[in-house]
C-alpha cells in the first residue's frame, strides 16, 4: 500500500515527477526518419535498417523511383541490414494507375539476420548534483550486441530483435547514491525488444506479439532503433516496448491517386516498458490506439493518432497509482524540394495529454488533473556539402506544484536535444533528488510518486533552440556542431531542498533559488564510415560538449552558478 504525504508542502514537488509517458504509439512508421529530418535520437545500430522501415510501414513494396545522388552520404548507410524487404512504402501515383497493385511475395521460405555491435565511452568533468556538495563523474563504458533474425514464408513472417550484453560495464556512480531511473543502466545479459508474428497482404498487415513503438519524430514514444545521425547528438538506450495486437493497411488503395496513401491503424496494447510503466515492476498499463496517416513516402507524410490509456499498480490497494488519460498527437514531415545539390525538409510533432491520476496525490487533492503540452520542430536545408539545421522543442512545466494539476510534459527518453544538459546533468541531478526525497533516514516517510521524479535524461519543463551546421568533408566523413539555448518553463525545483531548507520556497538541487535560464551548450562532433565489404559497415563517432549553466543552477547565496561541465563521447559501431 502506498504511503501518504505527511505534509502538503511535499505535494507539488512530487507532482513534478509525473510525466506525459502515457502513450506508446504504433510502430507502423513507414515515415521513419529520413536523411534530412530525423528523430533526434534513435538507437544505434544496424539492425534497424531497411527491414525495420518496411515492417513499420506494414505495406508491401511498390516500384522504386530512382533517387537523386546526394553529396552527403545517407546515414542509413551506417545501419545496413540483411532484410529481404524493401524500404519503400507504396508510392502515390496517378488515378490511372488504380489497378496497379504491389506484387505478391513468393511462396517460399527465406530468412535473414541483422546484427550490430556498439561500444561507447563517455567522459565528463565532475559536476555537483545536490546541496550537500556531492559531485559525480559518471564515465560509463557501454556495450550492446543487437541481433535481429527474420523468417518469412509467403505472407507470413516471424521477427525478433534481442539485445545481449547491453549496458554499462563500468563507470557508473556508487550504488545507493541515486534513484533507479538514471541515464545509464548497468549491463544486462538479455533484453528482448521484439518477438512477433505477422501476416501481410498487398495493402495491409496484421501483427501480434512484443513490438517496439514509434510515431512521428519520436517525441512521445520512440523505438530506440538508431543512434543520432551526423548533425544530431545523442545516443538511445531504452525504447518503448508493448505487447500488441494491431492491424494497419491502405483500404482505399484500389481507388488510386492520393487515396493510396491513406493509412488507418488500430492497436490494443499492454505496455511492456516505457517512460511511465514497467510490466516487470508491477505496472499494468493498457491502451487502445487509433491512428490515421497520409503516407506518401518516407520523407512526405503526416497524420494523427489518439491513445486512451489506463494504468494501475499490482501492489497498491488504496486507490493510488492510477492513471487515466487521453493522448492526442499530430505529426508529420515534408520534403519541399530535393535535387542533387539542394533539399529542404521540415518535421514536426505536437502532443497533448489530458486526464486524471492518483500517482502523486496529496492532502489537498486525492485526484490530480493531468494537462500537458509538448512540441518539437526539426528542419534542415542542404546546399551542396553543407547542411543547416534548426530544432525547436517545448515541454510544458508545472508552475504551481501545490495545486491539483500535473502540467509538466516529458519527452521520450530516446528523443535527445544536445549532449550534456538534459541527457546527463539534469538526468543525474533529478535521480539524486529522488533518492534524497524518498530516503526514510532523511524525510521519515517517502511521498507518493517520488519514484517518478528522475527524468532518465529526458527533456521536461523546458524550451530550447538548437541551430547546427553539418559539412560533408568527404563521402565518408562528416563534421557538425552548434549551440543549444535552453530555458525552463517552470522553476527547476528540488523537493527535498524546498521542504527542508527553503521552508516551501522553491530551491534547486544545489540549494539556490532557480532562475529561468537553463544554460548554453556548445556541441561539436564528427563521424567517419567505412564499408570494407558489402555485408559490413563500420562507423566511428566522436562528440564534445560544453555546458555553460544559467541562473537555473544558482548556488546557495544566489550570487554564483554551477561551474561549466565538459563532456566527450566516442562511439564505435560494426553492422552486418
Amino acid at each position: 500500500m502506498n504511503q501518504r504525504l505527511s505534509s502538503p508542502k511535499w505535494v507539488g514537488f512530487v507532482v513534478l515527477a509525473s510525466t506525459w509517458g502515457f502513450a506508446a504509439p504504433p510502430s507502423f512508421d513507414g515515415g521513419s526518419p529520413g536523411v534530412e529530418v530525423a528523430t533526434a535520437s534513435s538507437n544505434g545500430g544496424a539492425t534497424e535498417g531497411p527491414g525495420e522501415l518496411e515492417r513499420q510501414s506494414g505495406m508491401e513494396p511498390a516500384a522504386q523511383p530512382v533517387p537523386a545522388p546526394a553529396p552527403i552520404v545517407a546515414p542509413e548507410a551506417v545501419a545496413t541490414t540483411g532484410s529481404v524487404i524493401s524500404t519503400a512504402a507504396p508510392e502515390v501515383k496517378a488515378a490511372g494507375d488504380a489497378n496497379v497493385k504491389p506484387a505478391d511475395p513468393p511462396a517460399e521460405v527465406n530468412g535473414k539476420i541483422g546484427a550490430s555491435l556498439r561500444m561507447s565511452y563517455l567522459a565528463p568533468s565532475a559536476y555537483q548534483v545536490d546541496s550537500a556538495g556531492t559531485r559525480l563523474r559518471p564515465s560509463p563504458f557501454d556495450l550492446r550486441l543487437r541481433i535481429a533474425p527474420e523468417i518469412r514464408y509467403w505472407r507470413f513472417g516471424f521477427v525478433a530483435e534481442v539485445d545481449t550484453a547491453s549496458g554499462a560495464v563500468t563507470g557508473l556512480p556508487a550504488e545507493g547514491l541515486l534513484a533507479d531511473r538514471v541515464p545509464h543502466q548497468p549491463i544486462s545479459a538479455l533484453d528482448v525488444r521484439q518477438i512477433y508474428a505477422e501476416y501481410k497482404w498487398p495493402t495491409g498487415v496484421f501483427r501480434v506479439g512484443q513490438q517496439t513503438s514509434q510515431w512521428g519524430l519520436g517525441l512521445l514514444a520512440n523505438s530506440g532503433a538508431k543512434d543520432a545521425e551526423p548533425g544530431d547528438f545523442g545516443q538511445a538506450y531504452f525504447g518503448s516496448l508493448v505487447y500488441r495486437a494491431a492491424i494497419a493497411g491502405r483500404p482505399l488503395y484500389g481507388l488510386g491517386g492520393v487515396f493510396r496513401a491513406i493509412e488507418p491503424i488500430i492497436a490494443l496494447d499492454l505496455v511492456a516498458r516505457d517512460a511511465n510503466a514497467d510490466f516487470a515492476l508491477g505496472d499494468r498499463a493498457f491502451q487502445g490506439v487509433f491512428a490515421l496517416r497520409f503516407n506518401k513516402d518516407a520523407d512526405n507524410n503526416f497524420g494523427l493518432y489518439t491513445v486512451v490509456r489506463r494504468q494501475s499498480r499490482l501492489d497498491v490497494t488504496d486507490g493510488g497509482g492510477q492513471l487515466n488519460v487521453f493522448v492526442f498527437d499530430v505529426a508529420g514531415k515534408w520534403q519541399f524540394f530535393k535535387t542533387a545539390h539542394r533539399s529542404l525538409n521540415v518535421g514536426f510533432e505536437l502532443a497533448t495529454v489530458n486526464g486524471t491520476t492518483t500517482q502523486a496525490r496529496n492532502e489537498a487533492s486525492e485526484l490530480l488533473t493531468v494537462r500537458q503540452l509538448g512540441a518539437a520542430l526539426k528542419s534542415s536545408y542542404r546546399h551542396g556539402k553543407a547542411q543547416v539545421y534548426l530544432d525547436l522543442g517545448y515541454a510544458s512545466g508545472d508552475q504551481n506544484p501545490t495545486d491539483g494539476y500535473i502540467e509538466n510534459f516529458r519527452f521520450d527518453r530516446d528523443f535527445n536535444a544536445g549532449l550534456v544538459l538534459f541527457d546527463e546533468v539534469l538526468g543525474y541531478q533529478s535521480a539524486r533528488a529522488a533518492k534524497r526525497a524518498g530516503d526514510p533516514m532523511l524525510v521519515g516517510q517517502a511521498p507518493e510518486g517520488v519514484e517518478l521524479l528522475p527524468t532518465g535524461g529526458a527533456v521536461t519543463g523546458a524550451f530550447y533552440v538548437n541551430p547546427r551546421l553539418r559539412y560533408g568533408v568527404r563521402e565518408w566523413l562528416d563534421v557538425y556542431g552548434g549551440p543549444l539555448f535552453a530555458f525552463s518553463t517552470a522553476a527547476l525545483t528540488d523537493p527535498f531542498n524546498t521542504r527542508v531548507y527553503g521552508g516551501g520556497v522553491p530551491q534547486n538541487a544545489l540549494g539556490g533559488t532557480p532562475g529561468g535560464y537553463l544554460g548554453t551548450e556548445l556541441d561539436v562532433g564528427t563521424q567517419a564510415r567505412w564499408k570494407p565489404w558489402k555485408e559490413l559497415v563500420l562507423s566511428a563517432t566522436a562528440e564534445l560538449g560544453l555546458l555553460l549553466p544559467g541562473d537555473a543552477f544558482t548556488l546557495p547565496g544566489n550570487t554564483t552558478v554551477m561551474g561549466p561541465v565538459g563532456m566527450g563521447r566516442i562511439r564505435l559501431v560494426a553492422s552486418l
